[in-house]
């Protein structure tokens, strides 16, 4: 019987180390602005959009122009296709077979941002 408790406590203590690595931290957590685009790659590795960043960010150490975006509306998505928006989310990275491992924002909230009149000369 007490090999049994002891592969129990093991197993149990292996599940929440898994569920904690699963957990995004508050620093996987996101603010991005900038243009919102569709985007292809080979095999259809990608969600379809990216937002060109404006500014620049750092992510794990390396300056990105463009991250590729999740939503759960794709339909929400259409509609600010194109135009410069302001996007919340977590952090995650996907890897691909063509593309490698790449940085991916899913997005909880994403709205179009009002952009000034520019000044006439």
């Amino acid at each position: 019987m007490y090999p049994r408790r002891v592969v129990a406590v093991l197993a149990f203590f292996l599940l929440a180390l898994a569920v904690a690595a699963q957990t995004p931290d508050k620093s996987d957590k996101l603010t991005v602005q900038g243009k919102l685009t569709r985007v292809l790659a080979i095999g259809g590795e990608t969600s379809g959009w990216a937002i060109e960043l404006n500014p620049v960010l750092e992510v794990h150490g390396k300056q990105v122009s463009s991250i590729e975006v999740v939503a759960l509306d794709s339909k929400k998505l259409e509609g600010l296709e194109n135009q410069t928006v302001k996007a919340k989310g977590t952090l995650s990275n996907v890897t691909g077979i063509e593309t490698g491992q790449r940085p991916v924002l899913n997005v909880t909230s994403i709205k179009a941002k009002k952009e000034k009149p520019a000044a006439d000369k």
